[in-house]
């Protein structure tokens, strides 16, 4: 319960906080969402790339574990089938 009203505090205390960064910008209310606009699109194109270079990363890991698991189960099969 104390954790839950923490929290609420905080997020009340983060709108105001940024309510009032609005109020006293020293630019428009234009230029102010252009330049947000341009930092969430450069944000979101970062958030794309590390995610493609990790999943690449992670694709190429599970590729090496497979084609070692494969030789294994091969090796061991040889005697067998042999």
């Amino acid at each position: 319960m104390k954790t839950a009203r923490t929290i609420g505090i905080s997020l009340l205390a983060a709108a105001v906080g940024a309510g009032v960064a609005l109020l006293l910008a020293p630019q428009s209310g234009e230029r102010t969402r252009r330049l947000i606009r341009s930092k969430a699109e450069t944000c979101a194109k970062d958030l794309r790339e590390g995610i493609s270079a990790n999943a690449s990363a992670l694709y190429k890991s599970g590729a090496q574990g497979t084609r070692r698991a494969i030789r294994r189960i091969g090796r061991t099969l040889k005697p067998i089938a042999a």
